[in-house]
């Protein structure tokens, strides 16, 4: 993976557990086959997921209140869409932020839509079953 991110970064993306609120929930680790995944995109009859957050935009920390503002941003540009998302969360150690699982979106759209909050990445999933980060930086 070819990145301009700091290291330190892109290392606490890659070590991220990104979690979908499902019954039961999904935990995707980056790079880790997961036929949970499979299953739920199949069952949602799509080929594809984007794991995104309008949180923090750059690693930029904002206020709990700024995050919430920016998210509902972001959850009224993924119903503009008319696509179906499930809510999820990323968490490493004593961090979390908030974010959503948005199915069927394409590669480029996920891209455009995680450069419109300012994002340095997102989570990519396919009929593989096996996450990817995708930097933007």
């Amino acid at each position: 993976m070819k990145s301009s991110l700091a290291p330190e970064l892109l290392t606490a993306y890659l070590e991220t557990n990104y979690f979908v609120s499902d019954d039961p929930p999904l935990l995707l680790r980056i790079g880790e086959e997961n036929d949970d995944a499979k299953i739920l995109l199949a069952s949602f009859a799509v080929d594809s997921a984007a794991f995104i957050t309008a949180w923090n935009p750059g690693s930029r920390i904002l206020s709990e209140d700024e995050n919430d503002a920016r998210q509902a941003a972001l959850l009224g540009e993924i119903e503009a869409k008319r696509l179906n998302y499930l809510v999820g969360h990323g968490e490493r150690k004593d961090w979390l932020e908030y974010s959503y699982l948005v199915l069927g979106i394409n590669r480029e759209s996920a891209r455009e839509l995680a450069e419109q909050f300012e994002q340095n990445a997102f989570v990519w999933l396919d009929h593989s079953g096996v996450p990817e980060l995708v930097t933007l930086a």
